[in-house]
């Protein structure tokens, strides 16, 4: 399997959104900044980042791996959705 490393531009909003993360308490811009980290990471097809990758990005940040796997979670579901807006858009069905 080949190693995919995410694009700098979308490393960029995943670090901006983690150093202004609240991490001990959610804050609605904490989840507008991931969204658009998850966005961006979608148009610039980045849409199958590694846990490892996505871990290794934002250890400096926080090391809570249940916290970690729950955002990381939301990205895959984030991907999917704008995945299925787009061909639903496309009209793909």
């Amino acid at each position: 399997m080949m190693l995919i490393i995410m694009k700098p531009s979308t490393r960029e909003k995943l670090i901006n959104w983690a150093n202004g993360n609240n991490w001990s308490a959610s804050h609605p811009l904490d989840m507008e900044r991931f969204w658009k980290f998850v966005i961006e990471a979608y148009t610039n097809g980045d849409s199958q980042i590694s846990e490892d990758e996505f871990y290794g990005s934002l250890s400096s940040f926080y090391d809570d791996e249940d916290v970690l796997t729950d955002y990381y979670i939301k990205y895959e579901n984030g991907i999917e959705l704008l995945d299925c807006y787009n061909k639903e858009k496309d009209g793909f069905q």
